[in-house]
């Protein structure tokens, strides 16, 4: 079968030079009919990343108003392909990623997304952030737990982007709730009947700049983004919130922290309880939020 066309978009803010490594990346690796778009989320200097797009070939859309969600729907709403990609300005993809994930997407035609594997530098130690590893492919239901991917590295139909409104742009970097946007679209593509795939040979390398105390505090955002996935799911899929409960909070966060603190590994006993801390607030936050159509709503009593 023959591999359709992507576009690809790569949401950016004030990080000129990791997005310079990303689209090199990515030009060794899109095909002459794939399209590339850079979404420049209200950077300071637009003139940098106006002239990275341009040195890659890439069509840019800018956005004035911030937020890691927000610029993936700028992006996907310029998209000509049916195929949208959607890849950080972290992150640097094999060679062979673009024909991948576009191969995945034809070979499975019942899915709605497919996710790819995610690898740390080999310099990178232990502290990651952001990682899918696994050498066998799999398939995505509502049943399934845990890490399923990565917004990072992942491709969506671009009907089904459609169908289930794109990213919540009340979650993600740059929002109220400061992740989680991958996770809650991927809640919503499989509520709306649809599989995923996680496909290993789909290959990309998750720059590690953080220092460790940065990814101590990350791991906090990284809780409260996953508290308000979990009070949305409350409210729409009850069945699927306890499954996410238990994989998230039972068994990976009360069930770590104990063997954490005996080994006295102070950094991810100290992460892993922000994360739990982030879960309860970012779900106390986020219940009594209005959901509409999947989306959290604004409104201005929580601004």
């Amino acid at each position: 079968m023959t591999s359709p066309p992507l576009s690809v978009v790569v949401p950016t803010r004030d990080r000129a030079d990791q997005l310079q490594t990303a689209l090199a990346a990515l030009a060794a690796s899109l095909r002459p009919d794939d399209q590339l778009i850079v979404v420049d989320s209200a950077s300071r200097d637009a003139r940098l990343i106006a002239r990275a797009a341009a040195d890659a070939g890439a069509r840019l859309v800018r956005c004035d108003l911030p937020g890691a969600s927000h610029a993936r729907n700028a992006g996907w709403a310029a998209a000509v392909h049916d195929i949208v990609a959607f890849v950080d300005d972290d992150v640097v993809v094999d060679a062979g990623w673009a024909a991948g994930i576009s191969a995945a997407m034809a070979d499975h035609p019942d899915v709605g997304f497919v996710t790819g594997r995610i690898e740390a530098p080999p310099e990178s130690g232990t502290m990651t952030v952001a990682i899918k590893s696994g050498d066998q492919p799999a398939v995505i239901d509502r049943t399934t737990t845990g890490v399923l991917g990565h917004s990072a590295s992942l491709a969506v139909r671009r009907a089904v982007l459609a169908e289930v409104g794109g990213f919540d742009e009340l979650l993600g970097a740059g929002a109220r709730w400061r992740a989680a946007e991958d996770t809650d679209l991927f809640d919503r593509i499989l509520g709306a009947g649809h599989l995923g795939r996680y496909e290993a040979s789909v290959g990309a390398t998750h720059e590690q700049w953080r220092r460790i105390r940065a990814w101590v505090g990350l791991q906090h955002s990284y809780g409260i983004g996953s508290g308000a996935r979990l009070a949305k799911l409350w409210r729409t899929d009850r069945e699927r919130w306890r499954r996410v409960f238990r994989e998230d909070v039972v068994t990976w966060g009360v069930g770590q922290l104990p063997g954490e603190v005996a080994r006295l590994d102070g950094y991810r006993a100290l992460g892993t309880a922000l994360r739990l801390g982030g879960i309860i607030r970012g779900f106390v936050t986020a219940i009594a939020v209005p959901v509409r159509h999947g989306h959290f709503t604004r409104r201005s009593s929580s601004s």
